[in-house]
């Protein structure tokens, strides 16, 4: 048995459970409202009444939400309770998959025997959480994965939702077409226009017919999905080898200012962790799905290790333009290095160029940051006109 557990509203969380001021009231962690060109990286529950999401320009999310207090993102402080909450989780299972800084699926086959049924360990592990971290989870468990996601964002915020074993298709049949998990706005109101108003509609079409309406990755994304079957392949990472981050908006991302800034947080969260956890790698991977299902992948190898954010972002950036189709809306972003190890490349560059200066001042930002009560250095992103110039 699978469960997947996210944490709520993550970066607002943390910030109501440091600041009890902000308690109730709506945070939306991000840029400058008063700046064009900044995102929302996540929000409250209560900003989220307003229409706020991720991956929305602050200045919009202020026009809805003018009452809403705007919160610079400190990395480090949710990095350090991101680690809080995963020690929690390998408490129960020797099996971890963390998915990103907040969610991850614990498989807990064969943990019965220490902690008793499925159902009854998820339930102590949330409590667990609670006590020990002041935050909430909401969690999903089913017999395969991309189940368990969908049944963790059933009741949030702190939900539990079980599907027992033969029930996959009948709970995601019984659900409203909103909660079919990775199917963005776009694809919701082209299933409308086909006449589909309901999972269980989908459910009683051929995968074959789905796949014309629809293409080949979208008809047979569908069709697993409407029958309870293991409709998305999650990235695997292996702790000891690989350390990634993927997210999923919930709007397809076209402008590249807003992709590379989605990308830029993505390497900024795996070259922490590789920090602070001791790794080093030379290979660099980028996973990009579009808005029709779709999901294509690419990988680097360099001759040294990808010791900086600003390389890994570089790296990055570089591989998302050599294979984004330009104008396709993206519903989800991956980066992450593997092939990882302890000890660091021997041979490194024949000349320096500067490099371990930045690799120094990194080092020392990322200590700096991990201190508490201590105002936080963050990286600025560059304007529009300093960055690269793409295809017309």
């Amino acid at each position: 048995m699978f469960l997947h557990v996210d944490l709520d509203a993550f970066f607002a969380s943390v910030e109501q459970l440091d600041f009890p001021q902000y308690r109730g009231k709506p945070v939306i962690v991000g840029g400058d409202p008063d700046s064009r060109r900044s995102i929302v990286s996540t929000c409250s529950y209560e900003a989220r009444k307003y229409g706020v999401h991720s991956a929305m320009s602050a200045a919009q999310a202020k026009l809805l939400c003018p009452d809403g207090i705007f919160v610079r993102g400190r990395m480090s402080r949710y990095h350090e309770k991101s680690r809080e909450v995963m020690s929690i989780f390998d408490e129960f299972s020797p099996d971890v998959q963390q998915m990103s800084i907040d969610e991850a699926f614990i498989d807990l086959t064969g943990t019965e025997r220490l902690f008793g049924p499925p159902e009854e360990t998820a339930m102590r592990l949330k409590a667990e959480v609670k006590a020990r971290t002041g935050l909430t989870v909401s969690a999903g468990l089913a017999s395969n994965k991309y189940i368990a996601k969908v049944a963790s964002g059933i009741s949030k915020p702190n939900g539990f939702c079980f599907v027992k074993p033969g029930e996959e298709a009948q709970f995601m049949q019984s659900l409203p077409l909103e909660k079919l998990w990775g199917a963005g706005p776009k694809t919701l109101t082209k299933l409308r226009e086909s006449g589909f108003f309901s999972i269980k509609e989908i459910a009683d079409v051929s995968e074959e017919a789905l796949q014309r309406g629809f293409g080949i990755a979208g008809g047979s994304f569908l069709f697993n999905a409407s029958h309870g079957l293991a409709a998305e392949t999650f990235t695997t990472e292996s702790k000891n080898h690989s350390i990634s981050a993927e997210h999923t908006y919930p709007y397809d991302l076209t402008d590249p200012y807003i992709i590379e800034t989605a990308l830029m947080q993505l390497c900024e969260e795996v070259r922490f962790r590789l920090e602070t956890e001791g790794f080093y790698s030379k290979t660099v991977h980028l996973k990009i799905r579009y808005g029709d299902f779709s999901t294509t992948g690419v990988q680097k190898t360099f001759q040294s290790d990808v010791d900086t954010s600003d390389f890994l972002f570089k790296a990055v950036k570089e591989l998302f333009y050599s294979k984004w189709h330009k104008g396709y809306g993206i519903r989800l972003l991956g980066v992450g290095m593997s092939n990882c190890s302890t000890v660091p490349d021997s041979q490194g560059e024949l000349f320096d160029f500067g490099n371990d200066n930045l690799r120094k001042l990194e080092k020392t930002i990322i200590k700096h940051n991990s201190k508490k009560n201590v105002p936080k250095i963050q990286k600025a992103r560059l304007l529009p006109s300093a960055m690269p110039k793409t295809d017309e």
